[in-house]
C-alpha cells in the first residue's frame, strides 16, 4: 500500500467511528487512513434516544422504556413512547468501527501520535506521527480539540463531569425496566449536580455522580457521593466495583467552526458537534456524520447543514442560566416536582 490516501482521520472515537463506518459503506474504494493512539480498554457507555429499531441494536448493551426524575420533593416516572432509550459500550462500537477499516484492502489504522501536519502543496497535506511513518492525504479530518479553546475567556462554558461505578450486588436490588434519567436529591451544594443510573439486570447497574458547572471537582469527591448515594439513597452496603468510567464533556458557546481550514476539518467535539446544553453526542454524531459524507462524496462545502442557528440561541441561553445560576438546578429540570 503506498502512503497517500483520499481522507486521513485523527481519532478513533466516537465521531471518527461514526466518518469511518458511513465512509466505507458508501465508499468502499476510498483510501482512508485512521490514526489514533488511545487505549483499546477504555470502557465508556454512550447512550442515546432513538424511534423503533436502529443501525447499532446488534451491539446494544441495554434499553429501557422507562425513565425516573427525581429530587427531595419527590419523583416521576415516564413512559418514555415511541422513544427508546438506547446504551452502548464505547469499545464494541469503536471495535466494530476498526474491524470494517481493517477489512477494506484500500484502508489502513495506524497506533500512533500525530505530531505535526504540514502543506505539501494546494491539495495534500503530509502527516507525521510518533511511529516514524509520514503520510499524505487531500482531506484530514481531526478530532483534537485546538489549544485555543482552552485559553478561550469569551465563550460560555460549562462542563459535563462525571465518575461512574459499574457495581453487582449479590441480591436484587435495581429494576432493570427503568432507569434513573436524573436523581437530585443528593446534591453537592452550590452547583448542578445529580446522580444517573443505568440497571442492567436486577443485580448490575451503572452508578454515575455527574456535574454541570464551570469549575471540575477532585476525583475523591465523586467517590464519596457515589458512596453516600448507594449506601443512603439505594440501601445497598454489599456491593462489588466492577468496572470505573469518568469523562469531561465541554458544553459550551464556543466557536469551534473557526478551527476548520483548507483540507482540515474539526470532527466531533473539536468541531462543535456535541450538544452544547446537554452533552448528548453520539445520535447527533451519527447524523452529522451522515451529512459530512454526504457532502464530501457530492463536493458540497464540508459544513453544509451541519448546524442550524435557532438551536445554537436555544443552547446559548440555557448555558448562560445554568452558567449564571447552577446552584438552582432543579428550576430547570423537569425533575424538580413542586
Amino acid at each position: 500500500m503506498d502512503h497517500h490516501f483520499d481522507i486521513a482521520i485523527i481519532g478513533l472515537g466516537c465521531a471518527g467511528s461514526h466518518i469511518t463506518i458511513e465512509l466505507l459503506k458508501q465508499h468502499p474504494d476510498i483510501k482512508l487512513v485512521v490514526i489514533d493512539d488511545a487505549p483499546s480498554t477504555i470502557h465508556k457507555k454512550w447512550s442515546f434516544w432513538e424511534k423503533g429499531s436502529g443501525k447499532w441494536d446488534q451491539m446494544i448493551l441495554k434499553k429501557w422504556n422507562h425513565g425516573l426524575f427525581k429530587s427531595d420533593k419527590g419523583s416521576i416516572e415516564l413512559d418514555m413512547h415511541p422513544y427508546t432509550y438506547k446504551t452502548i459500550n464505547s469499545v464494541d462500537f469503536i471495535a466494530f468501527a476498526k474491524a470494517e477499516l481493517e477489512k477494506n484492502h484500500h484502508s489502513k489504522f495506524i497506533n500512533s501520535t500525530v505530531l505535526s501536519i504540514n502543506a505539501l502543496n494546494e491539495e495534500t497535506h503530509t502527516i507525521s506521527s510518533t511511529d516514524g511513518s509520514s503520510l499524505s492525504a487531500r482531506l484530514i479530518l481531526d478530532s483534537r480539540i485546538d489549544t485555543d479553546f482552552f485559553k478561550d475567556q469569551k465563550a460560555i462554558t460549562l462542563h459535563q463531569h462525571f465518575k461512574g461505578w459499574t457495581i453487582e450486588t449479590p441480591m436484587d436490588s435495581f429494576n432493570p425496566e427503568c432507569f434513573t434519567m436524573m436523581d437530585y436529591s443528593l446534591r453537592d451544594n452550590g452547583t448542578t449536580s445529580f446522580t444517573y443510573v443505568l440497571p442492567y439486570s436486577s443485580q448490575k447497574a451503572l452508578i454515575e455522580f455527574t456535574y454541570f458547572s464551570p469549575e471540575l471537582v477532585n476525583d475523591n469527591i465523586y467517590d464519596n457521593y457515589l458512596k453516600r448515594y448507594i449506601n443512603k439513597h439505594l440501601k445497598i452496603d454489599d456491593y462489588k466495583i466492577v468496572e470505573i468510567e469518568n469523562g469531561v464533556i465541554p458544553m459550551t458557546t464556543y466557536d469551534f467552526n473557526r478551527h476548520h481550514s483548507h483540507k482540515i476539518f474539526k470532527i466531533g467535539t473539536a468541531g462543535g458537534w456535541v450538544k452544547p446544553s446537554t452533552g448528548y453526542s453520539f445520535k447527533m454524531t451519527e447524523k452529522k456524520a451522515e451529512t459530512l459524507v454526504f457532502n464530501y462524496l457530492n463536493e458540497i462545502p464540508l459544513l453544509t447543514g451541519l448546524s442550524k442557528n435557532r438551536f445554537s440561541l436555544y443552547d446559548k441561553t440555557m448555558l448562560s442560566v445554568l452558567h449564571d445560576f447552577n446552584n438552582e438546578c432543579t428550576c430547570f429540570f423537569p425533575s424538580f416536582i413542586r
